[in-house]
């Protein structure tokens, strides 16, 4: 009993050691892995002039983000989880809300700004040309991206709530609190559950046009055992791809703002629950790099050239210029990452379907 009153006697939160250690070491660990693996993303995309499309601009203006996160916020998360308090100024509590708040938002743009160029690209070919014109304009909506985030995470700054150190999430942030419930509604209900939808509904709509497109193809030509085969390949690779970015997306924000809008009209809740929320949260960092970079077969070969020192990769990444009608498909399929198309190049019959390759 004296052991474990001594060890919980200097934590302000009451935790024992063991506790402590594995709190502070996981979130060592998110840090790290959230950093490398977005400057990873950022450094193959520099490095390979193949990787230079619309859509990894998005990527790469997310892998910043997350990078920002990881270096800017949450070392000061590692210190409060140790420490159990806030160990800094007031002054800077309010600059590192600011910072997590504006970062947090640019993440979930990006997000929402990566869905929908895929569901332009895909679904409606015709308007993707007005709206993604050339790389100008897509960095154009990065930058706007920042400036959304800035202008809804400064309000607390200038009288619309507070920013206040947050004991059971070991971060400073906004203060939930039913006066300032109209300003949690504009984030959580506007921003968090408007970008939720939007990804949901723009990889549906994907998945159907695929999945429509497949079945098109294989009604006029491929009769063969095979093209069905991988046809159906095809679509469970889409789905299933689909699934995990939509399901990543509500794993990792989700929790967080149902514990935030739930603390805002005064239900108690656990402080565990806490600890679990704002580890899903910066976990997004960490899985982010992942689902839209490492999970597309185009960034593999990059990435394993990077990893052997330009030893490996040489002929893949020059095979995936060759070839004449399927070159086109394969290369816009690929610019949409994730691998959701990789086995769409399997099928040579494809090339029959005009508007398909015209979309994607």
């Amino acid at each position: 009993m004296a052991n474990n009153s001594e060890s919980t006697s200097h934590d302000p939160l009451g935790r024992p050691l063991a506790e402590i250690g594995f709190q502070v070491t996981l979130a060592i660990l998110i840090c790290l892995v959230s950093t490398l693996g977005n400057v990873l993303v950022v450094y193959v995309i520099n490095k390979d002039s193949r990787l230079k499309s619309i859509t990894n601009i998005f990527i790469h203006n997310l892998a910043l983000t997350d990078i920002s996160m990881a270096t800017l916020h949450m070392p000061f998360w590692v210190v409060s989880t140790y420490t159990g308090t806030w160990n800094f100024s007031i002054k800077w509590c309010e600059v590192s809300a600011s910072i997590q708040f504006t970062l947090g938002m640019a993440s979930i743009l990006n997000m929402g700004l990566i869905a929908l160029n895929r569901y332009i690209r895909v679904v409606k070919p015709a308007l993707y040309s007005k709206l993604f014109a050339s790389k100008r304009a897509a960095r154009f909506y990065c930058l706007l991206v920042w400036l959304v985030s800035i202008l809804l995470a400064t309000p607390p700054l200038y009288g619309w709530g507070e920013m206040i150190y947050h004991a059971k999430f070991s971060v400073c942030t906004f203060g939930w609190k039913l006066e300032h419930i109209s300003y949690a509604i504009l984030i959580v209900g506007g921003l968090v559950n408007g970008v939720t939808i939007a990804i949901f509904y723009s990889y549906y709509k994907i998945y159907k046009t695929v999945k429509a497109s497949t079945q098109n193809v294989n009604a006029h030509g491929a009769e063969d055992g095979a093209g069905t085969s991988n046809a159906r390949r095809t679509d469970m690779k889409l789905l299933k791809t689909s699934f995990t970015v939509v399901c990543v997306f509500v794993m990792t924000w989700g929790p967080v703002s149902i514990v935030v809008i739930a603390e805002t009209a005064g239900c108690f809740i656990p402080r565990e629950v806490y600890v679990v929320c704002i580890y899903l949260m910066f976990s997004s960092s960490l899985i982010n790099p992942i689902i839209y970079g490492i999970m597309n077969p185009q960034f593999k070969v990059a990435f394993k050239k990077v990893l052997s020192c330009g030893r490996h990769g040489n002929e893949n990444m020059g095979q995936s210029n060759t070839g004449t009608g399927t070159r086109t498909i394969r290369e816009r399929l690929r610019e949409d990452g994730e691998g959701m198309n990789c086995g769409v190049q399997r099928h040579s019959t494809l090339t029959k379907t005009s508007t398909l390759e015209k979309s994607v």
